[in-house]
């Protein structure tokens, strides 16, 4: 864990255990690293989510209204990536994946009335809340895989494809699905992808 935060904190890119299957993590605030992510995977303008430790460590890098801190509470820590606004700090145009005027609506990140809007989870697996807690920011949340082929939950299968990267101990968890993704779009929940939890 302690080689892994340092790591980030450098710029560089981890692979993680979550409850579904492994990731790609990397300082969400450092916009070289996040491309880096991008180069690792051979991915190109399809947005990166993030994973962070806490509702509060949430609130610290985005804005979050009364009732998404509402659905935060009711699903989180779960399997439930919601769209927020970020503040300064994230690096919203590297994680976007795109230009600011081609948005990707129905991925884990979209722009909304001239404003970026990044998909963000605390997650169940709590190996990796600690992880996003002791490092002090979100981390990116992106499978580790290369782009268009599955997601693994075997670490050796990850670390044959990302040869000499820096893997976290432990287990993934038992869920076969990813996320689910929404949005709250004037007032109403917006579902943009149906994942691991019925909302």
């Amino acid at each position: 864990m302690k080689q892994a935060i340092r790591i980030i904190n450098d710029g560089g890119v981890i692979a993680y255990p979550t409850e579904s299957f492994f990731a790609l993590g990397a300082d969400a605030t450092n916009a070289r690293a996040v491309k880096k992510v991008f180069r690792l995977k051979g991915r190109n303008k399809k947005p990166i989510a993030l994973i962070a430790g806490s509702l509060a460590q949430v609130e610290k890098f985005f804005f979050v209204s009364a009732v998404e801190r509402r659905l935060m509470k009711r699903y989180w820590p779960g399997a439930v990536t919601i769209l927020l606004q970020p503040k300064k700090d994230i690096a919203a145009d590297a994680l976007l994946g795109t230009t600011p005027s081609r948005p990707s609506s129905g991925h884990p990140s979209s722009m909304r009335r001239g404003q970026y809007r990044i998909g963000v989870r605390v997650p169940a697996h709590a190996g990796v809340r600690h992880l996003a807690l002791s490092f002090g920011r979100p981390i990116t949340a992106t499978s580790a895989n290369l782009s268009g082929k599955r997601p693994t939950k075997l670490r050796t299968v990850v670390e044959r494809t990302f040869r000499g990267i820096v893997t976290v101990n432990g287990a993934c968890g038992t869920a076969r699905k990813p996320s689910t993704i929404l949005s709250m779009d004037n007032g109403k929940i917006n579902i943009l992808r149906r994942g691991a939890v019925r909302v």
